[in-house]
């Protein structure tokens, strides 16, 4: 007997209104635009603010900038915007490498409230660092991501730094490979690394993240020549055949030479795994213990800044009387925070025509130049 129940016509799916998603992204187009154009507008109104902390401008484009990654999509959403969110940007910074210290962190929070600031006071925005201990914030951020604590003057005894370049050329002119085992392979391999990293500071104080960024590209003429900051600079014969023998040594465990385009301190790590900056702090501590130096900033702590190395430096040429201006070039600081941190205030600024000469003989002056 046929059956006698009817066949219901499937209903075909509704389609998207293509103008209603046209009209979905120009609003996200629109409230990015807006977060810019706070932006502006802050920088526009708070202009002698940011004449003394010249910084913030930086940490308040990085922080637009984290919010438009694609997965942050939150450069459109102004109002699910909160400390959780800024303590999520704050990781992401610190985990690639640009963010390390109490006092990067707390400049970073400190542009990011000011910028709250003003737009709460001109109705645009919610206050994010209210109601909540903003110290508290601070001191745990600190403690959950291993934030360094500035040390005294930021700065090494040159004695101290000339022990450990002595006591690592015979630690890694020592190194047997065929007998050591992993543990001793990996301490190789940082002892290289750092060997770099500290010999590359003291011909060019430059910050960790710019000298951790070199390429291949960056090193010419055989391994003469070093360009950093916009400055050609003089490589000496040692760290010369270092760079060449730590390349080498690379080159045999990655099976594969390096290219122009490759970062010099991630291809000599890639057999291991993924180089990050914040290591070197690690590795530093590691050595002055290995190697009995720098007992007193090891006091109480689990890593070594790097950073005071680059300060020393800095320091040097100023005690040689170098021109503030070739030091700000070759450091990548501005002459105001050079002058205002190292130079008495009559201190008088005269340019040289040849600054490739007067920085790379300024440099050479400095008493660690020989163990380079």
């Amino acid at each position: 007997m046929p059956s006698t129940l009817k066949s219901t016509p499937l209903t075909p799916p509704r389609r998207a209104d293509p103008r209603q998603s046209i009209k979905s992204l120009w609003q996200c187009v629109f409230l990015i635009k807006r977060n810019l154009m706070f932006r502006d507008e802050y920088f526009n109104k708070r202009k002698e603010l940011l004449k003394k902390n010249h910084v913030y401008r930086n940490h308040i484009k990085k922080f637009i900038d984290y919010l438009s990654l694609p997965e942050v999509k939150l450069a459109d959403k102004p109002t699910r915007i909160d400390k959780d969110v800024v303590e999520a940007c704050i990781k992401y910074y610190h985990d690639k490498g640009d963010l390390n210290s109490r006092s990067t962190m707390e400049c970073h929070l400190e542009s990011i409230k000011s910028f709250y600031d003003y737009l709460s006071e001109v109705d645009k925005a919610k206050d994010i660092f209210s109601n909540y201990s903003y110290s508290k914030f601070k001191d745990d951020i600190v403690e959950k991501y291993g934030l360094l604590e500035p040390i005294e003057r930021g700065s090494y005894d040159c004695e101290d730094i000339k022990s450990i370049l002595i006591n690592l050329d015979k630690a890694i002119d020592q190194f047997l490979e065929e007998s050591s085992g992993i543990r001793e392979e990996d301490r190789h391999l940082q002892r290289i690394i750092l060997r770099l990293f500290i010999k590359i500071t003291l011909i060019a104080p430059a910050k960790r993240s710019v000298i951790t960024d070199i390429k291949r590209a960056d090193i010419k003429e055989e391994f003469k020549k070093l360009y950093i900051n916009g400055i050609d600079i003089n490589i000496p014969c040692g760290l010369s055949r270092d760079l060449h023998s730590a390349l080498k040594y690379a080159e045999s465990k990655n099976n594969e030479p390096i290219k122009e385009e490759d970062n010099i301190f991630e291809y000599l790590y890639r057999y291991k795994g993924k180089f990050r900056v914040e290591s070197l702090n690690t590795w530093f501590y590691n050595i002055a213990q290995d190697f009995g130096v720098l007992k007193n900033e090891r006091k109480n702590k689990k890593t070594l800044a790097v950073e005071p190395i680059k300060n020393m430096v800095i320091q040097m040429m100023v005690d040689n009387m170098i021109n503030p201006v070739f030091i700000s070039k070759i450091a990548g600081l501005t002459l105001s925070m050079i002058e205002a941190t190292y130079y008495p205030k009559d201190w008088n600024v005269k340019y040289e025509e040849d600054i490739n000469k007067c920085i790379n003989k300024s440099i050479a002056q400095n008493d660690y130049y020989c163990y380079v």
